[in-house]
């Protein structure tokens, strides 16, 4: 007996082949698709972490700079320099900093900042001072007037500076530069120990800080109430998208990472012209001149991050470098940036301690 059926034909299942080999190219497209968007959403995600920190880190140091009556600039012998802050605006590839020159992104800013970051200052009786040392207390008549004397290790405060605080209402103050040798007594004398840092005038970064006819060389020229030691940091962005901070020390000066894929930094001063505490203008390319023909009340900081990967087919739209009536933030340069990255930024205003200044 003869069926009457038959199986598929040879068309039959070429097409059949066909349509399953379309569907699996199209699952795994959708699939690289997908790889891809999750690899650049990551990176993003790691790209905004890294601009909050930085913004972060940049912030904190700036709301704790100054030292007394050390204004941010201001005129020595005749000129305008600056002090506790300088800003060096779209640095061309290179920039010099109190500590030499550094390689920058084109177009980023450098920030200098000066201040006592990671140790408070001591109070210290006001002819602790000698020519060459300084001897500290960590108490006094039976009660501890330094409690910071576990944050102090006095192996590693050799090369950066130190600041003598005098009368505030004369805006005495001097800066040297901390010596090798600085000792301090063991925890087992808590808590009657002595710190003795050694001093000397020290190298041009930290002697040219002082007023005119002020020196340390052959000790201070006034009653020290106060003295602290004091931190270096410029922040700038490498070549290789990394935020680095050099900071002040035995060797002059080393660089240390923050955080990476940072595109660029903008900094704007507040100059508050009249005194009323009042900012009278946001200064985004700033002279040492003008910064010193006011007093700096704030500071506008803006970190830009980018992906470390370029993301095919995307442009970063122009609004991203831009404020809401289409001004360029601060004073960056589009035209240097890569914009077939993805980019974030996140911009702060910090609040200065002007009653140091």
């Amino acid at each position: 007996m003869r069926l009457n059926s038959r199986g598929f034909t040879l068309l039959e299942m070429m097409v059949v082949i066909a349509l399953l080999a379309i569907i699996m190219i199209g699952l795994l497209n959708l699939l690289d698709t997908s790889s891809r968007i999750s690899i650049v959403e990551t990176e993003l995600a790691d790209t905004q972490e890294n601009v909050r920190f930085a913004t972060y880190h940049i912030m904190r140091t700036a709301r704790m700079m100054g030292s007394a009556a050390m204004p941010f600039a201001g005129n020595i012998g005749g000129s305008d320099v600056w002090l506790a802050g300088e800003l060096v605006s779209n640095a061309t590839g290179t920039a010099t900093t109190p500590f030499g020159t550094v390689s920058v992104v084109a177009g980023s800013d450098v920030l200098t900042l000066r201040g006592f970051f990671e140790i408070s200052p001591f109070f210290v009786d006001r002819t602790a001072a000698g020519a060459t040392s300084i001897t500290i207390d960590e108490s006094a008549d039976g009660a501890v007037i330094n409690t910071n004397f576990n944050n102090v290790d006095h192996t590693t405060i050799e090369g950066r500076g130190i600041f003598f605080m005098g009368r505030m209402d004369q805006n005495e103050y001097a800066v040297g530069q901390i010596g090798s040798g600085s000792s301090k007594d063991p925890d087992t004398d808590t808590p009657d120990r002595q710190l003795v840092i050694n001093y000397g005038a020290g190298t041009a970064q930290w002697s040219g800080l002082n007023p005119a006819g002020i020196s340390v060389t052959g000790g201070v020229p006034f009653d020290v109430y106060r003295v602290g030691i004091m931190d270096s940091y410029t922040y700038f962005v490498a070549p290789d998208f990394t935020l680095q901070r050099l900071r002040a020390n035995a060797s002059g000066a080393t660089s240390e990472p923050v955080a990476v894929n940072i595109g660029s930094l903008q900094v704007e001063l507040c100059v508050d012209v009249d005194g009323d505490n009042q900012c009278d203008s946001w200064l985004s390319a700033p002279t040492a001149t003008q910064a010193a023909g006011g007093q700096v009340i704030g500071m506008r900081i803006t970190v830009f991050g980018r992906t470390g990967r370029e993301v095919f087919g995307w442009v970063e739209p122009t609004s991203t470098f831009q404020t809401a009536a289409g001004a360029a933030i601060a004073d960056i340069n589009v035209g240097n940036l890569d914009r077939t990255h993805k980019w974030r930024r996140i911009e702060v205003a910090a609040a200065l301690r002007n009653y140091l200044f």
